[in-house]
């Protein structure tokens, strides 16, 4: 899965731009697969109304990003029905985000930097009621994206019982498109990318086919 961002602190002119070239790069090339909205404003109100806004275009996979539980709750309750991957949870809040997560039968990414810590908040999320589990390891760069990556397929492939799916959040451009390239050559990613132009997703999307 390959997503691009759309911010809540657009005004809703400047979002419904950005959603519109993006469902014509979808519908093109396939890539993106998913949106994810990014809670920029700290805020539930916008964040809520962003997703109640790209609920009714897209009708692709919708990820909601935020670090706030109750931010989540309102935007999660105006796209139930899609089941949107929620992404925030760390070892602080995890109780709270995996509530969420439960309620609206979501999945559901854990982050840490720490790979032990993070297949422990992983397996934590599962004894929490969590039906599917997403792991981000919080890489930063390309080194880092190729060992963590490498890292964790040596542990699924070990361990089966802990492998997941792993979310790869980098930025925009070629390094971005290489980042994601390493990330699903390696294993199974959900990459989340800032922006990606029409060549970029391209290329990605030619990858896809051929490893699909």
């Amino acid at each position: 899965m390959i997503a691009l961002t759309v911010s809540d602190a657009l005004d809703a002119d400047t979002a419904v731009l950005r959603i519109s070239e993006i469902l014509k790069r979808s519908s093109s090339l396939g890539v993106p697969d998913a949106i994810c909205i990014r809670n920029d404003t700290f805020s539930p109100e916008p964040f809520s109304s962003m997703t109640e806004l790209i609920g009714k275009l897209w009708t692709g996979t919708i990820i909601l990003e935020s670090d706030d539980p109750a931010s989540i709750m309102k935007a999660a309750i105006t796209v139930m029905d899609r089941s949107p991957v929620i992404i925030g949870a760390n070892s602080n809040n995890l109780e709270q985000f995996a509530t969420a997560a439960s309620m609206f039968g979501c999945p559901l990414c854990v982050s840490s930097e720490d790979l032990e810590e993070l297949f422990d908040l992983a397996q934590k999320a599962k004894d929490l009621g969590v039906s599917e589990v997403l792991i981000d390891p919080m890489m930063r760069n390309m080194k880092q994206c190729l060992e963590a990556c490498t890292d964790i397929k040596r542990v699924s492939e070990q361990m089966p019982e802990l492998s997941s799916k792993v979310v790869v959040r980098t930025w925009s451009g070629e390094y971005a498109m290489t980042m994601a390239t390493v990330s699903l050559l390696i294993d199974d990613s959900v990459i989340i990318v800032d922006d990606l132009d029409r060549d970029c997703c391209e290329t990605l999307s030619r990858l896809l086919a051929s490893l699909r």
